[in-house]
């Protein structure tokens, strides 16, 4: 099977983008990579490479690598198993098989998904406004798209209709807000919950949001870094902004001290900070929304805005 090189421009990159690569890989691969690249390498230099994502097939733990190579100085310290998400494999790509590779540019990091998955970050070592070239080669049998997008990312998958479950590609701050819109669906006295989760410790909740549509109540709560609950919060708003089959925005916003939460434009709660805002921002990586006891939630948009770390004012992201 013949393999490929693929080589192309970019646009000026900036914090925000995503750049999204689909293909697929030859039935019997030793390794392919890909890189973001400033473009500027001269005979044996390969210039610098800012991103260098390899995945290896050989021996028998396959493994993706990711390092920069840096004009005139050379390969930096690889990194292997440093900084994956939880349950990952090595390599997650499939011998023959389609593939699609996202790379989100945030501040300090790329965040890097496979197949939809959140597979790892790598920390900026080179500006990133530097990158204007991407590379695909070795054992690739075709390339079939390479997209770059600045519009504002959203977490993924958007709807699924039972539990919804995303990675946020970019590191939580204060100022920082969640938007969901959805509908809850079925049975008229279940409940359902939001949860920000660690990225390092998937079983640990930051953040906690539970509504019981039987007795119309919301509870809130986090978890200790051993996973037990803490002593939460239940109040009674009024009017309930949760009803079976009726729409409903729900706006949570993070402070520099505390979660505060509204829906269809009324702040109903807010919680503390439980642990030391820097710890608790740099591992909260992920949502998730369950539904119990007979309650269906149908999404229809989860999106990330940004205000300044008061959030005053927040509630107008929750107006239907």
């Amino acid at each position: 099977m013949s393999t490929l090189k693929y080589t192309g421009r970019l646009s000026t990159i900036e914090v925000g983008q995503l750049i999204s690569i689909t293909g697929k890989v030859i039935s019997n691969p030793q390794r392919f990579d890909f890189e973001l690249t400033a473009g500027n390498g001269t005979g044996t230099d390969s210039g610098d490479i800012h991103l260098h994502i390899s995945a290896r097939f050989q021996g028998t733990e396959p493994v993706v690598v990711r390092n920069t190579h840096k004009k005139g100085a050379g390969w930096e310290k690889e990194e292997r198993q440093e900084n994956l998400f939880p349950h990952n494999s090595l390599n997650p790509f499939k011998r023959g098989g389609d593939f699609k590779i996202d790379i989100f540019i945030d501040q300090a990091a790329f965040f890097i998904t496979i197949d939809g998955k959140p597979y790892c970050t790598f920390t900026h070592r080179l500006p990133v406004h530097t990158i204007q070239v991407i590379n695909i080669a070795r054992d690739i049998e075709a390339v079939y798209q390479v997209n770059q997008t600045s519009a504002q990312v959203r977490p993924w998958p958007v709807v699924n209709p039972n539990t919804f479950e995303a990675f946020i590609p970019r590191q939580f701050n204060s100022g920082n807000v969640i938007v969901i819109t959805a509908v809850p669906r079925g049975n008229p006295v279940g409940d359902f919950s939001v949860n920000f989760y660690d990225g390092s410790n998937r079983f640990r909740t930051h953040f906690h949001f539970r509504v019981y549509l039987s007795n119309r109540a919301i509870f809130v709560n986090s978890q200790n870094e051993n996973g037990s609950w803490r002593t939460g919060t239940t109040v009674f708003p009024q009017p309930y902004p949760f009803n079976v089959n009726q729409n409903f925005k729900l706006a949570i916003a993070i402070t520099n001290n505390e979660f505060q939460v509204a829906s269809n434009g009324l702040r109903i709660v807010s919680m503390p900070f439980m642990d030391h805002i820097q710890r608790l921002l740099g591992s909260m990586t992920g949502i998730e929304v369950l539904s119990d006891n007979g309650v269906n939630v149908e999404f229809q948009s989860v999106d990330f805005m940004k205000m300044d770390q008061t959030c005053s004012g927040f509630e107008n992201f929750s107006k239907i």
